[in-house]
């Protein structure tokens, strides 16, 4: 009888350690920057505002994306590009935008993201992030302090929408490099050292070396090289289109190091292709996504004090009972 006793203990204490695992999940969370080239504004290509605003919804639902940060959104008092855009898509979505500048045809940064899974506290200008005259004459980064829902804790993360200076040229290099400086000093600082940081957007360049002819260096060069700090989880992504490396891109800092799934990262490709003529109804830049896992841990935290698995008698030689 001890031996079947032992076995029986034994089993118990399987049951237990299988009880506890199985009360973990994973839950994921798949973050897409997309630059809507000149939405909403008819003065420039695409021109047909309606099509191309359906075209953008019909885009997220394939890509189903948690948060998708847009770039080259239009927004003025009689027309709210992010609000259409969530009407369509439906009750399940909501978004934000911080514009620097209230005209269809300036270019603002927002988001858009499902509800149950991502919440927003607040949204700002990053205006202590450089000068003007560097982020192309006001086009300021965006700032969201999002949460992530993982079960019932709230995991903050904060994002940097950005869309640099375009251009080849070389004062577009100098201005989009000393912007990268300016908002890396600013997130090394003691307000942002130790959050999880995810800077997205249109970089207007690439993460490694550079579309200007003169310069070799990444204006991003700072943030690369600071492999303890910071990944650039999209300087290895390349456009067989353009023949470069890609200019949309994703940052994230140590913190989150652990929860990007490595690889994760890809150009959404097939979503495009399920739109017709897509670079000329709907945008000139193809999306990025990646993928971020949490652990989610509900049940049993501790199943030697969980009061709800009752083992009686407590001392018995026969016979044992689980209530």
């Amino acid at each position: 009888m001890r031996f079947l006793r032992t076995t029986f203990l034994f089993c118990i204490s399987t049951f237990l350690s299988l009880t506890f695992t199985e009360a973990q999940n994973t839950v994921d969370f798949k973050i897409t920057t997309l630059n809507a080239e000149w939405l909403s504004c008819s003065n420039y290509s695409p021109s047909n505002d309606e099509l191309q605003m359906n075209n953008i919804v019909s885009l997220i639902k394939t890509i189903n994306p948690d948060l998708i940060a847009l770039q080259e959104v239009g927004t003025s008092s009689s027309y709210a590009t992010i609000d259409t855009l969530v009407k369509r898509l439906g009750n399940e979505w909501a978004g934000n935008i911080v514009p620097w500048s209230a005209d269809n045809c300036d270019q603002n940064q927002g988001i858009i993201y499902k509800k149950d899974k991502i919440r927003l506290t607040e949204s700002s200008l990053v205006t202590n992030g450089g000068t003007s005259y560097n982020w192309s004459y006001g086009r300021y980064p965006s700032l969201y302090n999002m949460s992530f829902i993982v079960g019932n804790t709230d995991i903050p993360v904060y994002f940097f929408n950005i869309h640099a200076k375009a251009s080849s040229d070389n004062t577009s290099y100098t201005r989009r490099k000393a912007a990268s400086e300016d908002l890396k000093t600013l997130l090394d600082g003691s307000t942002y050292s130790s959050k999880k940081l995810i800077v997205l957007g249109d970089f207007n360049d690439y993460l490694t070396g550079t579309q200007n002819k003169t310069y070799t260096d990444s204006p991003y060069k700072n943030f690369v090289d600071d492999a303890t700090r910071f990944l650039g989880i999209t300087k290895d992504l390349y456009d067989a289109y353009y023949d470069s490396p890609v200019i949309d891109n994703i940052i994230i800092s140590n913190e989150l190091f652990d929860n990007y799934v490595a690889g994760s990262v890809f150009r959404e490709i097939s979503a495009t292709q399920t739109i017709s003529n897509y670079s000329s109804t709907t945008s000139d830049h193809t999306p990025v996504s990646a993928i971020f896992r949490f652990i989610n841990t509900t049940g049993i935290d501790n199943p030697k004090n969980d009061e709800s698995i009752i083992i009686y008698p407590n001392q018995t030689r026969n016979e044992y009972l689980i209530k």
